[in-house]
């Protein structure tokens, strides 16, 4: 509305001093060229007086006064002749008009020079206005004034004229200018408004919303220039969120991971309180409440290394995965035994270059999750093998097992298949989330494969895997029976591991 505005004013404004300086200069073009006119004819007056003269030697009053009439009578004339003697009026063709010359004036502008022309402008009564150019023709001793008095009607009607042309034609060049003004800003507001909504959009909090504004022009350039700013600034705002989001995960991870642990700790430290044990018990017992405490306090420094610097490389140890996953599972057992869950190992000898209190996590959350899926008793094997490089470990299970459509789910934060049952449980949807984090951060992979009143099958590879290559895969001593026992069952048999 203000580009329309202003170009309007701005024409008008253009229009009108253009059009002024035209008429002006056109009136003073006319008057120019009637005054020369004026000065032309009372110089072919003195031409004529000189001829006469010259012709017959003389020229008189009568000679002077003839040609004069003969001058003002002709049809064509529209001038008026006037001759003065001694300040005297002797002839004029006035036709009922009345004009006062200055002579004063005329004789002052002359001067002492009988030759020369004097030219001014005069005014009647009627407001009619005159060229009145004028010469002194010197007789004998008499001094004759001549006056021919030129009527300029015609130029003071066209110059009437022409602003009577111009009152309309300014109206309808407003108009138009006006129309075409109003097309033109809203052409070139067009851009400006989608950027303004973008901006509104922006500040309501639509980071998503973009201008795009396709124009090679600096409007185009400062729409490019937005959306990329406000890209950046979703992605920051994202990254921000994400932050936020990741520090909760961390603090419902770390309490997660709490409580497998303490729940131990308290179990033992409560046998301890309660019955009277051997001294290898008692020691026992002692030994794992410490590891326990130990683990404790370096998971902690862990979680925080994985969830606040997941950027930083873990420090990766020379270990054992075979002594490792053994060592879980036989303090697991007792646990999990007093809930009618039998679990047994398979495992092989060799090192592997791990973070061993992560994956030490990470054993301990798969374990904890397939007890999760058993509602009374159950059987859970933990296979320990390396595979071209790799370290692999197979948790499986024959509890409830996941649907197909849960499958690609079960590793995001606070995913819970069965609300209810995580509930009661004690689990808050993070162990899993942890374990891919774990997985993950060793450049390894994890695979589910879970059929509904079957089973499930977890496979980890985790990369730097060396194998002994002087001890066989075997099944450990003290579990070779039970091993034996649950290879020939069935919902074992139907879940293969990939």
């Amino acid at each position: 509305m203000r580009i329309s505005l202003i170009m309007t004013v701005l024409m008008a404004l253009l229009f009108s001093v253009g059009n002024t300086i035209i008429i002006h200069r056109s009136y003073m073009s006319s008057l120019d060229r009637e005054e020369q006119e004026a000065v032309d004819n009372l110089q072919m007056v003195n031409s004529v007086f000189k001829l006469s003269y010259e012709s017959t030697g003389q020229l008189n009053e009568n000679q002077i006064l003839k040609t004069l009439r003969s001058l003002g009578t002709y049809k064509t004339s529209t001038d008026v002749f006037l001759l003065y003697k001694d300040n005297e009026l002797i002839y004029g063709n006035l036709q009922n008009k009345e004009i006062n010359v200055d002579l004063n004036s005329i004789l002052e502008s002359m001067g002492d020079e009988d030759e020369g022309i004097s030219v001014y402008y005069k005014s009647d009564d009627n407001g009619l206005r005159y060229i009145v150019s004028s010469s002194v023709i010197s007789v004998d001793e008499d001094k004759y004034i001549i006056c021919v008095c030129r009527n300029i009607d015609n130029v003071i009607l066209l110059r009437k004229k022409l602003y009577g042309l111009f009152v309309p034609s300014f109206l309808v060049i407003l108009v138009v200018t006006a129309i075409v003004s109003w097309i033109i800003s809203s052409i070139i507001v067009m851009p400006l408004n989608k950027l303004k909504k973008a901006t509104r959009e922006i500040a309501d909090g639509n980071l998503s919303y973009r201008s795009n504004i396709d124009t090679d022009d600096e409007i185009g350039e400062l729409s490019a220039n937005f959306d990329k700013m406000a890209e950046e600034l979703d992605h920051n705002v994202t990254l921000l969120k994400e932050a936020a989001e990741e520090k909760d995960r961390f603090m419902g991870a770390f309490t997660h991971e709490l409580k497998t642990p303490m729940t131990s700790i308290i179990g033992y430290s409560e046998l301890l309180r309660t019955q009277n044990l051997s001294e290898e018990d008692r020691d026992d017992a002692l030994n794992y409440i410490y590891s326990e405490s130990k683990r404790l306090e370096s998971m902690s420094l862990k979680l925080l290394q994985l969830f606040v610097s997941d950027k930083e490389k873990l420090e990766l140890k020379k270990v054992c995965p075979k002594d490792m996953v053994e060592d879980i599972v036989t303090h697991l057992r007792p646990t999990l035994e007093e809930q009618n869950i039998k679990i047994i190992c398979r495992t092989e000898d060799g090192l592997a270059n791990l973070e061993p209190d992560l994956v030490r996590t990470l054993i301990i959350n798969l374990i904890d999750n397939a007890r999760k899926a058993m509602d009374k008793k159950g059987r859970i094997r933990v296979d320990q093998k390396f595979e071209e490089g790799n370290v692999v470990f197979i948790i499986t299970d024959n509890g409830k097992g996941m649907p197909k459509e849960a499958l690609d789910h079960i590793t995001e934060a606070f995913y819970r298949i069965d609300k209810s049952r995580s509930r009661r449980q004690g689990g808050a949807g993070l162990g899993l989330s942890l374990v891919k984090k774990i997985v993950d951060m060793h450049d390894g992979s994890i695979h589910f494969t879970s059929e509904e009143g079957i089973g499930t099958v977890v496979t980890v590879r985790l990369k730097g895997g060396v194998a002994d290559e002087e001890i066989s895969e075997e099944v450990s001593e003290q579990d070779s029976e039970q091993v034996s026992e649950e290879a020939s069952d069935e919902p074992f048999a139907e879940i293969t591991s990939e």
